[in-house]
């Protein structure tokens, strides 16, 4: 069949089979009532001569831009890298598949003009948040606009499309774990009181204390923990406790821990047990390796984009998806 020599148009290729320049966008975007034989002819031919969409005109009958905000904190810079990497490239990679595009929105806690901006002008479909706070700005904002969004999280708004991994139950394991092994006495240490994700790693592993009989007043919790400099001011008040094990509550506080043990030369476990409820590469190569909580962001990052779009799109998607998680028993616990 010819082929044409140039960029081929729903134009040029109507007037080639003799139709209407809406038959041939309904046969391409199967839409509408057309004769089985018209369609066959109509996507021969597209092939045929390599015929490419337009995206902005399919955007425009669409009215959509085909593109996903993803939302990271401001505060990412901290040490939480690794994990919001893994998420964009999730997320990506699943919504590139479905012909749609990320755009990033980095943000500082509740300061959400960049994120109104990009809405308010019609930039994307809809949005991911990748952290939920109490209180959530950008939530109440989405919620009043009206557009598809997601959070990474877990929330009691029945309302809110939801993807998180199970943290109490995975805390309440791996604390019981932990308990197991003969630690009753032991010290928290938690990041930002405000973020959701860490008053559930809480509750994990008071539930576990609780129940197998463990006093929580030896059990302190210690918050703000994810700035070094109020670590460093912080850790020499509690080794003098004599802890058992420093739980931490995740990759980013343990990698700072890590670096306070070696420069104060501590060994672990010999001195001071150490886990985390979250895991990354760097405390899989730790010399010891770190125990910890393990979940497969990529994946989970992915299936938040293909929820999404589903929603975009007006399919029927779960509001809440929970994804499993492992626990990594490694050799900072003996």
């Amino acid at each position: 069949m010819e082929r044409f020599a140039s960029a081929v148009t729903i134009a040029d290729i109507a007037e080639k089979l003799g139709v209407s320049k809406s038959t041939v966008s309904r046969a391409i975007n199967c839409k509408g009532r057309i004769g089985a034989e018209t369609r066959r002819r109509i996507i021969e031919m597209a092939e045929s001569c390599n015929y490419i969409p337009n995206p902005m005109a399919k955007g425009l009958v669409l009215r959509r831009t085909f593109n996903i905000g993803v939302v990271i904190p401001r505060d990412a810079d901290k040490g939480d890298i690794p994990f919001f990497q893994n998420c964009l490239v999730g997320i990506s990679e699943s919504v590139y598949k479905l012909d749609y595009d990320v755009v990033l929105v980095v943000q500082a806690g509740n300061d959400i003009i960049p994120l109104r901006r990009l809405v308010k002008n019609r930039k994307v479909d809809g949005v991911i948040l990748t952290r939920l706070e109490e209180n959530d700005e950008s939530v109440k904002f989405l919620k009043k606009e009206g557009i598809p969004f997601l959070v990474f999280g877990t929330s009691n708004d029945e309302e809110l499309y939801q993807i998180d991994s199970d943290q109490v139950s995975g805390c309440f394991e791996m604390t019981r774990f932990m308990i197991s092994k003969g630690c009753s006495r032991v010290a928290v240490l938690g990041g930002n009181i405000n973020y959701r994700v860490n008053g559930f790693r809480l509750k994990g592993f008071e539930d576990a204390c609780i129940s197998s009989g463990i006093s929580l007043d030896g059990c302190p919790v210690y918050w703000g923990m994810d700035d070094q400099r109020i670590l460093d001011e912080t850790l020499p008040k509690i080794m003098k406790d004599n802890p058992q094990c420093l739980v931490c509550m995740d990759d980013a506080i343990c990698v700072y821990v890590l670096k306070w043990l070696k420069q104060n030369e501590y060994e672990i476990p010999a001195d001071i047990q150490v886990i985390s409820f979250y895991d990354n590469q760097v405390l899989e190569n730790n010399t010891p390796p770190v125990t910890s909580l393990s979940v497969n962001v990529s994946s989970f990052a992915g299936e938040a984009g293909k929820i999404l779009t589903g929603l975009i799109e007006g399919k029927e998607v779960p509001k809440k998806t929970s994804v499993g998680y492992e626990l990594k028993i490694r050799e900072s616990f003996r």
